[in-house]
């Protein structure tokens, strides 16, 4: 008897293991082209990074993306075991640290290899970016499988979604390899797994990945009124508990340590329009600092005659320019974002209306921004293109805004001046990614998002 039972739980456990097996190599067959994409994204970065300067411009020095080096810096003190100084470690984080905890095993890998890095003094070639960017560009590019997921899950087909993940792949590769914010996407992709897992109604798996999303970029917090919609009234309790706890987890020792830093960071924010993009909400930021004179070191290598390499140390001479805080542009998006999630929860529309209400909600942070950059148009962007593949002369449409946009952001002009066109031209791709008019059954609708409990249906939805 026994010798049978055995003999049943080992085929039971076979049969399970090629049950799953197959299960990821399905999942592996439909998210191909995004599995593809992040390659691609990733050789991208590192070909223009290593050889742009050296092979186009001829100079001799890497082109690293500034703003992670700061990050990374950050993840240094989390692998260190000192989260708690993570906003006076001098890396100017201002989100909450859970990028510094994803960081943080590549952190402590080039610790270990002892590889150069540059900060906080500028190098030519910080060998530690030969790890550090590949390993940052896939945390970023990430976000186009959950992309993907979206899509299929909105009925789109082969090549509409091909056609998606391409086009949001050409947008978010500034974000990686120029600006170095793999953050943003990052909280992007757990915000939009989060969403699916709400279509779902699978509300233990919506909380934590919301959670996960604002531990990494609060931005995606715009999002979360029409999420919170979706939820049951009975859950939002549970809900709500889950999308803070990583986030107060994260924060509390930072807060214990150093109280007056984070609360800087994490309430004030600062932005420095005079190295951004400054837009007519700027009258209305409060001035955290006036500008001042600054020196900064910087160390340039050269190689001599005799093959050996020689480093010299310069102190470069600037002024520091103002710096300003938010302001009251922020309340008035996230307030907005509020009446969408209210309209939801009254309306229940279908989901192209819901992805596309998230993508209204992410563009009011860039029409209300006090400094903007241009990676901040990033998130729109990617689920416009979710929607507007379904038309062509949409996708068209969308496409050629989306140059200009992306063109025009990379301008330093006045703050009316930038603005106006940027918000003009964003409004096309959003208006272009509006689904078509429709009169849904309710019961209809919210099954669509309330339905699928089978644990295969969920995991589907979420890969």
């Amino acid at each position: 008897m026994i010798e049978i039972l055995e003999h049943s739980v080992a085929i039971e456990s076979t049969r399970l293991s090629g049950d799953s097996a197959h299960s990821l190599a399905a999942a592996f067959r439909r998210r191909l082209v995004p599995i593809v994409l992040i390659a691609v994204t990733v050789a991208a970065t590192m070909a223009y990074t290593l050889m742009w300067e050296p092979e186009v411009a001829r100079h001799s020095f890497w082109i690293v993306p500034g703003d992670l080096w700061g990050t990374f810096r950050t993840a240094q003190f989390v692998a260190w075991g000192d989260i708690g100084n993570v906003y006076s470690s001098g890396g100017g984080l201002v989100s909450l640290p859970g990028i510094s905890v994803a960081l943080a095993p590549a952190a402590l890998l080039l610790n270990h290899l002892g590889l150069s890095i540059g900060f906080p003094i500028a190098i030519s070639h910080p060998t530690d970016w030969l790890v550090l960017g590949p390993y940052a560009t896939v945390l970023g590019a990430i976000v186009l499988v959950p992309l993907d997921g979206l899509a299929e899950e909105l009925g789109l087909g082969q090549r509409a979604r091909a056609a998606s993940s391409i086009s949001e792949a050409v947008v978010l590769w500034p974000v990686l390899a120029i600006w170095g914010h793999p953050e943003d996407s990052l909280a992007m992709a757990f915000a939009l797994w989060g969403l699916m897992a709400a279509m779902r109604g699978r509300w233990r798996a919506t909380g934590w990945f919301w959670g996960l999303a604002l531990v990494m970029q609060p931005l995606v917090v715009l999002m979360l009124p029409i999420v919170f919609a979706l939820v049951p009234r009975r859950e939002w309790p549970r809900f709500a508990l889950r999308s803070v706890l990583p986030s107060a987890a994260l924060v509390a020792i930072p807060l214990a340590q150093s109280w007056h830093q984070t609360t800087t960071a994490l309430l004030k924010q600062p932005n420095y329009p005079t190295v951004d993009h400054a837009t007519p909400w700027l009258s209305l930021a409060p001035v955290l600092s006036k500008s001042h004179p600054v020196s900064a070191g910087h160390i340039h290598e050269s190689t001599l005659s005799s093959g050996g390499t020689q480093f010299t140390v310069s102190v470069v001479h600037s002024i520091y320019g103002d710096t300003v805080a938010a302001g009251p542009g922020r309340l008035i998006a996230i307030g907005l974002s509020l009446l969408l999630g209210i309209w939801v929860y009254r309306h229940r529309p279908t989901p192209e209306t819901i992805v596309w209400l998230c993508c209204v909600a992410l563009s009011l942070r860039c029409v209300f921004e006090a400094v903007m950059n241009p990676y901040y148009l990033w998130p729109p962007l990617a689920l416009a293109f979710v929607l507007v593949v379904r038309s062509r002369w949409r996708f068209a449409l969308a496409v050629v805004a989306s140059v200009g946009l992306t063109w025009w952001s990379y301008r330093h002009l006045g703050p009316w001046e930038w603005w106006a066109p940027v918000v003009i031209l964003l409004g096309l791709v959003v208006i272009s990614a509006r689904p078509a008019r429709a009169a849904p059954d309710t019961a209809t609708a919210q099954a669509e998002w309330r339905g699928a409990d089978s644990s295969r249906e969920a995991i589907k939805a979420l890969v």
